[in-house]
This record gives C-alpha cells, sequence and structure tokens, in this order.
C-alpha cells in the first residue's frame, strides 16, 4: 500500500514527474529488451532537469562560432575563429559562474550536467570534446552547443577517430532546437555533410536553418541563393514543409550590402525571439521526446517478443533467424497487427537488420503484461497531468530576455511575444490626437460646404491618394467620422489622415476609437 501511494501522489514539477515516470515505468521496459544497444543510452535525471540545448551545425566556416561570440557578446574561454577550420572539438557554452574550460572525460562523471552518456563513445571523442563555462545573461537560459565544422571528402570520415554523424544524432534527440548554418558562397552540400543531416532525421521540427554572411551579396543575387539552398535542402531534409530559413549577418561587423537591412532585422528578430522563448517550451519538448521515446520502445518490445516466439525449439535456428532479418517489413506488419500498434512508430528497418543480425534470438526478452500495463496507463494518464501543469510553470519563467541582450524594445530590436512585431511595438505612439493644423490647408482646398465640412465625395478623392484598399479606407472613415453624419469636420479629416499615414507605416489600425484621440476640443 505505501508503493501505492507513492504512484499516485502528485508531481511536485514536470521535471520531477518526467524523471519518476521514466525511472519507475519506461526504464525497466528498456532493459528488458536491450533498448539500448538498438537506440539510445539510458536518460539520466540531468536529461530532464538541463537548460534547454541549441546545437549549431553547419561546413567549415559558415560562422557558427562567430554566432555564438555574437549572441554573448564576447569571446567564450577555449574560443577560436578563423576562415579554416579551427573548431575541432565540439563545445557545450554553459553558466558557471567563474571562466573555466573543463576537458571531456571530466566532463561525463559531472552528474548535474547532461553529458554522462557520452563516455560510450569513448576515448578517441572525449579528447574532442569540452565545456566551456562563463558568467553570461545569454546561457542562464540555454546551453549552446559549438561543433566541428562539417570537412569534405576522407578527413571527415576516417581521420576524425570517432563516429561524428553518430555524436551529433545524440545530441540531435536530447537538444531543443538545431540551427544549420549556410554561407551565402558556400551552398553546396557535401556528402558528408548530406550524412550529418540525415542522421538527425526524426527530429526535422527541430531543425531552423540560417543563411548567414547574406550582406556579403547583392539583393538580386541574395535571391538566387536563397532559391537555389532551398533546392539543396529539399532534396536533404524530406520534410513536406518548407524549412525556416533566417537570413541575415550574424556578427558584429558592419554589413557590407545594407540594401536588406529591413529583412536582416525582423530575420533576426524572429530568431533571437525563438531562442528567447526556449526556456518557456522546453518542458513540452522533454514531454514530446519522453511519449516519442515510450512508443517506440513499446514497439521495439513487441518486436523482440514476436521474434523470440518465431524461434524454432529445436533446430533451424540460423535459418529461421535469416529469414526474419530478410523478411523484417513483413514482420512489423504482422506485430504491428497483432498488438494495433501504428506502422509510424517502427524503426527504420536497414538498421535494426543490421543490429539484429549478430544477436541469439532466443535470448530476446518475452514482453512483461504488467510493466507494458504500467506504461499504458501512463501514457494514458499521468503525461496529460503532466501537461495540465506545463501553463502554470512556464507563466513563473520570464523569458530568457538576455538572449537578445535586452529586454525592452528599441528602434533596432524587438522580442516577438504576445503577436508583437516590429511595427506593432511601437503603434501605441500613433495613437495620439493629431493636430488639426497640420491638416487646414489641406482640407480648405477640398473645398468644404458652408457649416465647415467636407462631403464623401471630395474626401474619397483625397483618401483614395494612398492606395490603399477601399475596406481599409472604409475602417479609416469609420474610425474618423465621430458624429456618422457621412461628412468629415476639420478634427474627423486630421483623425482620417492621421489613421491613413499610420496603416502605410505598416500599422494595424485600432478597433475602435481610442478615447485619448477622440476628446480634443473642437
Amino acid at each position: 500500500s505505501n508503493e501505492r501511494a507513492k504512484s499516485t501522489k502528485a508531481f511536485c514539477n514536470v521535471t520531477e514527474g518526467l524523471q519518476r515516470i521514466y525511472r519507475d515505468k519506461l526504464l525497466p521496459v528498456e532493459r528488458d529488451h536491450d533498448f539500448h544497444y538498438f537506440f539510445s543510452p539510458a536518460l539520466t535525471d540531468a536529461d530532464f532537469s538541463s537548460r534547454p540545448m541549441v546545437l549549431l551545425i553547419g561546413q567549415y566556416s559558415t560562422g557558427k562560432s562567430t554566432f555564438i561570440r555574437h549572441l554573448l557578446g564576447r569571446d567564450y574561454p577555449g574560443l577560436r575563429i578563423g576562415p579554416e577550420p579551427t573548431t575541432d572539438k565540439f563545445v557545450a557554452v554553459v553558466h558557471g559562474t567563474t571562466e573555466q574550460l573543463i576537458p571531456g572525460n571530466a566532463l561525463v562523471v559531472d552528474k548535474t550536467l547532461p553529458f554522462t552518456q557520452l563516455s560510450h563513445f569513448g576515448n578517441a571523442f572525449l579528447s574532442r570534446f569540452e565545456c566551456a563555462k562563463l558568467p553570461s545573461p545569454v546561457v542562464e537560459g540555454i546551453t549552446l552547443i559549438d561543433t566541428p565544422g562539417v570537412l569534405a571528402g576522407e578527413k571527415q570520415r576516417l581521420k576524425r577517430g570517432y563516429e561524428f554523424e553518430a555524436v551529433v544524432k545524440w545530441f540531435a534527440d536530447r537538444v531543443d532546437m538545431m540551427l544549420l548554418l549556410f554561407d551565402v558562397t558556400k551552398l553546396d552540400i557535401s556528402d558528408e555533410f548530406r550524412r550529418v543531416i540525415l542522421a538527425i532525421k526524426g527530429n526535422d521540427q527541430k531543425i531552423h536553418v540560417i543563411l548567414n554572411k547574406a550582406d556579403m551579396v547583392s539583393t538580386p543575387q541574395l535571391m538566387r541563393v536563397y532559391g537555389a539552398l532551398m533546392w539543396s535542402l529539399g532534396k536533404v531534409v524530406d520534410t513536406p514543409e518548407v524549412s525556416r530559413v533566417y537570413i541575415g549577418s550574424f556578427w558584429d561587423e558592419p554589413l557590407n550590402n545594407d540594401g536588406q537591412r529591413r529583412l536582416f532585422e525582423t530575420e533576426e528578430n524572429d530568431l533571437y525571439t525563438h531562442l528567447a522563448c526556449l526556456p518557456r517550451s522546453a518542458a513540452v519538448r522533454k514531454i514530446n521526446d519522453l511519449i516519442k521515446r515510450a512508443r517506440l520502445c513499446k514497439v521495439h518490445a513487441h518486436l523482440m517478443d514476436h521474434l523470440k516466439r518465431k524461434m524454432p525449439s529445436m533446430f533451424g535456428k540460423d535459418k529461421e533467424k535469416a529469414k526474419l532479418i530478410a523478411n523484417l517489413t513483413n514482420v512489423y506488419h504482422e506485430v504491428a497487427r497483432d498488438n494495433q500498434l501504428p506502422l509510424g512508430d517502427f524503426p527504420d528497418p536497414l538498421v535494426m537488420q543490421q543490429k539484429l543480425a549478430s544477436l541469439d534470438f532466443t535470448k530476446f526478452a518475452k514482453v512483461n503484461k504488467k510493466r507494458m500495463q504500467a506504461l499504458d496507463e501512463t501514457l494514458a494518464q499521468d503525461i496529460p497531468k503532466l501537461l495540465s501543469m506545463v501553463p502554470e510553470e512556464t507563466s513563473q519563467l520570464n523569458e530568457s530576455e538576455s538572449v537578445v541582450g535586452r529586454a525592452a524594445a528599441s528602434p533596432f530590436a524587438v522580442m516577438k511575444v504576445g503577436g508583437q512585431t516590429e511595427m506593432s511595438v511601437y503603434q501605441s505612439q500613433w495613437l495620439v490626437a493629431p493636430n488639426p493644423e497640420e491638416y487646414r490647408a489641406e482640407f480648405v482646398a477640398l473645398g468644404p460646404n458652408a457649416s465647415g465640412k467636407l462631403v464623401g465625395t471630395k474626401a474619397k478623392s483625397k483618401m483614395v491618394e494612398s492606395k490603399l484598399p477601399s475596406n481599409v479606407l472604409h475602417k479609416v472613415w469609420t474610425l474618423s467620422d465621430m458624429d456618422k453624419d457621412g461628412a468629415l469636420t476639420l478634427q474627423e479629416f486630421a483623425l482620417a489622415m492621421h489613421f491613413i499615414k499610420m496603416r502605410c507605416d505598416g500599422q494595424d489600425l485600432p478597433l475602435s476609437l481610442p478615447p485619448q484621440m477622440a476628446n480634443y476640443e473642437s
């Protein structure tokens, strides 16, 4: 009864809830069926409690380390930047009270950081992995992972000494956002880079593309470069949706071509807002990743169980094993049908065939019905409970405002939260009463009638000069004609012209006339 009381106890917070669900319900099933050999190592408590992570991937010299420097506004310990392939390590840039550079071997024994499982990749990798700790407000909210540039040719495959793609995949499964950086002058996706992008399959929704150094080319060239990038990506990133591409120049130097400054500014604001909101969306992402893992684990357990049952008790085991491996896709269909499992949850058959070849099917475990039932109950009951706790938790988090280096909007940077845009942030500056005297000359020139009013047809001829569509001008008229008599006084005409200027500047018109604009003396 004590056990039951413990399991029904409400979760204190989302992180603790995820840790308990994983430890008590999912991990035992994973261990039963060699899940960690087939897919990815067990998760640790730090995986659930860590700050959201952003992984930067790109060919060498596309501006990955420079982008991190630009975000931090300073160098991080151990940073080297140059046109040649300079970053030859995976570097985790995390928050610390003092500056410190921790080598990989020491890093993977630190239980407070989510990197302990990287020890599986061995010494060749750990000597190429380090952690830069520094006191920066940016990394209070997020952790940045800098990676070695993807090289071309044999250098990438043979000289690394560790499985580069496997390491990238490990990170891809755990990070909240992946930034693929491209340089406008280096658009070709090499075979190595293609393999890296394919390794992060299944995490497509985390991928955001940056077209960096966009100020190096003129506007017509930029359009062609953007088209070429989308064409190249379409052949590698296999999703029906178009990847989001942020175009800009992400460093602290003056722009070479500032013809597209406005575009770069908008794109930067979009990207920085996305980064700043990561701490808020991290809890949902972790829940989502756990559900994905649980579904895969469930499918995997039934598959192992099925393969074991198909084995003959005496002779012909090897023959039967070879037959099952060769017909794995048919086996998938059978397992899916027998256990009401969606085919979309099954792993890539090619990967499974390679891993299964060296194993003895008779040693596989049968499905433990009790554990499987507990896992199903968790997915049906506990996970929705956690999801309902997310809004309350995130409301206590402020956006990591420091990502953009400023909390308040300025004419150069805007946090696009709560539906804000570059324009709407300044809407209040427009919602003030205009000075009628500024518009008197125009008003008189249009010929008001004896009672000092401008009839509709005369006002219309002036208003259509703005080239705004009729439905917008109708809205302008409705807001301005306060006494609804179909004609405009000088004050009403001043309001109409003010609203037209406001709309031409890209601002949305208010739904009704704000009181501060209505009550001025005639």
